[in-house]
């Protein structure tokens, strides 16, 4: 993450609150147990399933199979969203197929520290889930949003990230 000042629109709050708005919710998408990923099928119709997954190198890592590896494969792109509709933080980006063994390691240690398998009671190992030959998934933020239900005019802000998904 850089320290600059965000780039923000600011609709009926103040800058020092949108930078407040725009902290909390990167600080709730580093430790949310779930998300929301919205990605678009082949067809064009929408599709949204949760995931675990682990905020890293300023973007989400998550594993996933089925419908949302079809619609990846055709338009890599995704919203992510928590799961409150009172307290909003979503974000939007590009989403990177990752094979590389080092950048794998680094994110299935994440996931270690962070989630326990409910089985086991074990730090979770993601590789059993990812298969033979493994693969997660990197959202690389462009656009972020955060605001307060029942504040809306008031408490809503939009930011940006930069190439590298770290807002600026």
């Amino acid at each position: 993450m850089t320290d600059d000042t965000p780039q923000t629109e600011v609709t009926g709050t103040s800058t020092a609150h949108a930078t407040m708005l725009r902290a909390r919710a990167l600080a709730r998408l580093r430790t949310a147990n779930n998300y929301w990923i919205a990605t678009t099928r082949p067809d064009g119709r929408p599709h949204s399933a949760p995931v675990w997954g682990v905020w890293l190198d300023d973007g989400l890592w998550f594993g996933t199979m089925g419908q949302k590896v079809r619609n990846l494969a055709a338009l890599p792109y995704a919203v992510v969203h928590l799961d409150s509709a009172d307290d909003v933080i979503m974000v939007q980006g590009t989403v990177e197929v990752v094979r590389d063994a080092t950048r794998l390691g680094r994110a299935a240690e994440a996931f270690r520290a962070k989630y326990v398998d409910g089985e086991t009671g074990e730090p979770f190992d993601v590789y059993p889930a990812l298969g033979e030959e493994p693969v997660l998934y990197h959202v690389i933020p462009e656009t972020g949003w955060a605001w307060l239900e029942g504040a809306y005019v008031s408490h809503n802000t939009r930011w940006t990230f930069s190439a590298d998904g770290s807002p600026v």
